[in-house]
């Protein structure tokens, strides 16, 4: 079964973890950059570097910093509210260390922290 991975790499005020909103879908259209989700954007979506998950990751901006890139690709932010409150409220959940890893490590490309 596919699911659609909502992450966001930071909160405000809590930088070190990123929180993931997990969604199966059957019949649900796939997400966009550029598409709103809760009060903000995707800023990028991508097929699970796992190969053996179909898994779809969105990231989702919820920072002004991406502002003047975002709106040369037609992007913009919704909400500068994220807060690990706000999150919560929304459906996401701090991510386990190992999946905050490959999340850093294969979505993300941050590398090893």
């Amino acid at each position: 079964m596919s699911s659609i991975v909502y992450v966001v790499p930071w909160a405000i005020c809590e930088t070190d973890n990123i929180y993931t909103k997990k969604i199966t879908f059957e019949n649900m259209e796939k997400p966009s950059k550029g598409d709103a989700i809760d009060d903000w954007c995707i800023r990028d979506v991508m097929a699970s570097p796992d190969k053996r998950s179909k898994d779809i990751y969105a990231v989702v901006d919820v920072y002004n910093g991406y502002k003047e890139k975002l709106n040369e690709k037609g992007m913009s932010v919704f909400s500068l509210n994220n807060s690990a409150e706000k999150l919560t409220e929304y459906g996401y959940k701090k991510a386990e260390d190992k999946e905050a890893d490959f999340i850093r490590n294969k979505v993300l490309k941050l590398g090893k922290k």
